[in-house]
């Protein structure tokens, strides 16, 4: 993918589509900054379950479709499995949270944008090619 493409956490979806007060400018930023755009298939089973929590279950099934044609949706392969591995041992992260920056990896997209403190320690690194942005600060 090229220099103008984003790869988003999870959490940048959830600030935005459900408003969340504190996060919902900043999110809606780093949306805009790029015409390509991908997520984990991760990311649409945690979406999922926030539709399910918060009861919007039939919104969900509006929105998976227009994800769909927004994001490219990155799948996880054996590679990427691996790849996470590596990532969950030398940057101390989650299993979850290994597989979807190893799936922004896998993507060839130039930049991961995150919540997530669990990637602070990372913000402004480039790891395997993609820059990683931690957007809590």
């Amino acid at each position: 993918m090229s220099a103008s493409s984003g790869f988003y956490d999870t959490d940048v979806l959830v600030a935005y589509l459900f408003r969340e007060e504190e996060r919902f400018d900043r999110a809606r930023e780093v949306l805009r900054r790029h015409v390509v755009k991908a997520l984990s298939i991760i990311s649409i089973h945690e979406l999922h379950m926030y539709s399910v929590r918060f009861n919007v279950e039939d919104r969900f099934i509006q929105v998976k479709e227009k994800l769909h044609n927004l994001f490219k949706i990155i799948p996880l392969t054996q590679s990427v499995c691996i790849k996470a591995s590596y990532f969950r041992r030398n940057y101390s992260l989650p299993e979850i949270d290994s597989l979807i920056l190893a799936s922004a990896v896998s993507s060839k997209c130039k930049h991961f944008y995150t919540f997530d403190r669990d990637f602070e320690k990372l913000h402004s690194r480039v790891v395997e090619g993609v820059k990683v942005h931690y957007l809590g600060r």
